[in-house]
């Protein structure tokens, strides 16, 4: 087994069988660019990038020795954070830049209220779906671009089990389902916490 598998075809099924949402309740202000300079360098080097996601990536690929060239060795862990390190650094730049041209927002805008159902059908609907300037949805072009082309940039400097077409494709379905997560722990994580605070 490679690592846990999410079927993006379920992911397309919940963001259609979801209502249109109202507005959001966050004060939206379309994304300039400092602000796309702001979203790259947090998503790469951020607190939660470098702390929460990047170690619990390396334990996860480490557990499952992906790639097996690399060994469940502090070597293999090392090498398994910095490669996610690129893959971020990568990805999010290419994002950010090419989403500008078609006023792509990268940032996931949090509906915060409302029925559980609809956020988690916007929470979908937003990983292939970038809200525009005027308010309205359409493909991610950017993000679609970032995510394949940023894996076969990895090919150059990955062993040879995680090149094949295959795992190059998986890599990038991954991206996806890497996104969908960090879009649920943006729009609810905010209300655990909240819980959490008024129990203490």
């Amino acid at each position: 087994m490679r690592g846990l598998r999410i079927s993006p075809a379920l992911v397309v099924l919940l963001s259609l069988a979801t209502p249109a949402l109202a507005q959001s309740d966050v004060n939206y202000h379309p994304i300039d660019a400092k602000g796309r300079i702001a979203w790259t360098v947090d998503g790469t080097i951020g607190p939660r990038s470098l702390f929460a996601v990047g170690p619990l990536a390396t334990a996860w690929q480490t557990a499952w020795n992906v790639p097996e060239e690399w060994g469940r060795t502090w070597s293999g862990v090392g090498k398994r954070y910095l490669e996610r390190e690129a893959d971020v650094a990568i990805s999010n730049t290419m994002e950010a830049g090419l989403g500008a041209v078609w006023g792509e927002e990268p940032r996931y805008i949090r509906v915060g209220r409302g029925p559980f159902r609809a956020r988690l059908g916007h929470a979908a609907k937003t990983v292939f779906l970038a809200e525009r300037p005027d308010g309205h949805h359409a493909p991610a072009w950017g993000r679609y671009a970032a995510n394949t082309v940023n894996n076969i940039i990895e090919n150059t400097w990955l062993p040879p089990s995680m090149t094949t077409p295959g795992q190059t494709t998986f890599r990038s379905l991954s991206g996806f389902a890497g996104r969908f997560a960090g879009n649920l722990w943006d729009e609810f994580w905010p209300d655990v916490q909240r819980r959490l605070r008024a129990k203490l």
